[in-house]
């Protein structure tokens, strides 16, 4: 019984451990870095990644 109780209360730990988005970190955007500075006439302007909209999870209120 305690076995049965160890062995589900681990596969519950692991599953719960493998939650989350996969890859790498997100860096924070700053607004220095966001406008390119107009001295300097070889830079390149970022191309605007199209905004995608945040889709909702159903544990997300847990959080």
């Amino acid at each position: 019984m305690v076995l049965r109780l160890g062995m589900i209360s681990l596969m519950v730990a692991l599953a719960l451990a493998g939650c989350g988005r996969r890859g790498t970190l997100e860096a924070p955007t700053s607004t220095a870095e966001a406008a390119p500075s107009t001295a300097d006439p070889g830079a390149v302007t970022p191309a605007a990644k199209p905004a995608t909209p945040d889709k909702p999870f159903i544990l997300d209120g847990l959080i």
